[in-house]
């Protein structure tokens, strides 16, 4: 049965979005893909299981891969029981690379148009060389797409039925800067409004700080539509340990940045992508951390612990043991919980504004969780009071 099973970031849900429409579209039944994820080892561990799970149920099954674990190691895919073939990063978004490995049939299976959030990829790549990462060796150098093929995109995915957009891509914060004349995030979220006034709700992605600019601060405070919800990949709150990992911010311009922000729009949440256990980490370095979470308003974390990646510079400095990065994670975790969870109690005899994912579950425009004891239509907008908070959820009723 054709399907699409997709692993990682959001930039691969998009992607997988768009894979399973060819499917529908070229009818393809007869085989399995999987758009895999390498940032970790444990997205590959897991990836591989999947697989071995996958051919096991099913010892007929043909699975095709793409995705960044499939374009970094090959081979090793290849070999797997089932795998029939891979599909590149540079050509998964080109439809007939799908009719190479299986038959045109009636399809069976149906896009999902009525999910509430689409996405919107507006480049690819990066320029950058974190010393942990293996995203350039995947995706190559950062490529901005055109503007009006982003508003092309913006457009098909709100006919479909999503209320909400977000803009994707390996980097979005460097849009524009291999364009002639250069442009930047800034510009494109603009050009989209602007070309596209049935939008109503737009969210960003992972943003690199040292790309958050006053102009950037300025459209996110003074634009309505632009959800209050800004998500960082800060990485460490430690200034040595985020030289060694080859970022270009540092801790204290985490902190003006968020402050500067909070200044002029108060209800944005911030959120941010950390690495626990990054190689040469002391405890001094890790508290560094754990203190960012609170000077940088930072509750929304997304916490890993550094996974030792082959071929980085990374791999080669010396490492922390797994258990004191797993260790570290969970604590980081646990820090970011109780923030929230302070911050949560702020909103109990509310009044927020909802957008229904389920006829129970919503999301406030600050992105934050939401439980509703009265019953809502998916892809309506409410405004609910919030009685109570439970494992960080809103609890309310219409």
């Amino acid at each position: 049965m054709g399907r699409v099973i997709n692993f990682g970031c959001r930039l691969n849900s998009c992607e997988s979005d768009t894979i399973s429409q060819f499917a529908d579209e070229l009818g393809i039944v007869d085989y399995t893909i999987i758009n895999t994820c390498a940032v970790t080892a444990e997205a590959e561990r897991q990836l591989r299981q999947e697989i071995r799970k996958l051919h096991k149920q099913d010892p007929n099954i043909k699975l095709v891969l793409t995705g960044c674990a499939a374009e970094l190691n090959p081979d090793v895919y290849l070999s797997m029981d089932g795998v029939v073939g891979i599909i590149s990063n540079k050509i998964k978004l080109s439809k007939d690379e799908y009719l190479k490995y299986g038959s045109q049939k009636k399809s069976i299976s149906k896009f999902d148009a009525q999910r509430v959030r689409g996405f919107v990829q507006i480049q690819n790549g990066c320029d950058h060389r974190c010393t942990y990462c293996v995203v350039r060796l995947t995706r190559g150098p950062s490529v901005s797409f055109d503007k009006d093929e982003i508003v092309f995109q913006a457009k098909e995915s709100l006919k479909q039925g999503h209320k909400e957009l977000v803009l994707t891509g390996v980097n979005i914060s460097s849009y524009g800067q291999d364009l002639s004349p250069q442009e930047n995030i800034s510009f494109i979220i603009r050009y989209l409004l602007k070309n596209v006034p049935e939008l109503k709700r737009l969210r960003l992605s992972s943003l690199d700080p040292a790309d958050i600019d006053d102009e950037l601060i300025k459209l996110i405070a003074g634009e309505e539509r632009l959800m209050p919800h800004i998500h960082e990949s800060i990485q460490s709150g430690d200034n040595m340990i985020l030289k060694r990992m080859g970022r270009r911010h540092n801790r204290e311009q985490i902190i003006e940045t968020n402050l500067k922000i909070l200044e002029r729009r108060p209800e944005v949440i911030f959120g941010a992508d950390i690495i626990a256990g990054f190689p040469t980490e002391s405890d001094d370095m890790f508290e560094n951390t754990r203190k960012l979470l609170k000077e940088g308003n930072l509750s929304l974390l997304h916490v890993f612990p550094y996974s030792k990646r082959p071929g980085t510079p990374a791999a080669l400095m010396p490492q922390i043991l797994k258990k004191v990065a797993v260790a570290r994670a969970k604590t980081l975790r646990e820090d970011a919980s109780k923030i929230l969870n302070q911050k949560l109690q702020e909103f109990i005899g509310q009044k927020i504004h909802i957008l229904a994912e389920t006829s129970e579950i919503a999301k406030t425009d600050s992105f934050l969780a939401v439980k509703s004891l009265s019953e809502l239509k998916a892809g309506k907008e409410y405004w609910i009071n919030c009685i109570k908070i439970e494992d960080n959820t809103i609890i309310g009723e219409l």
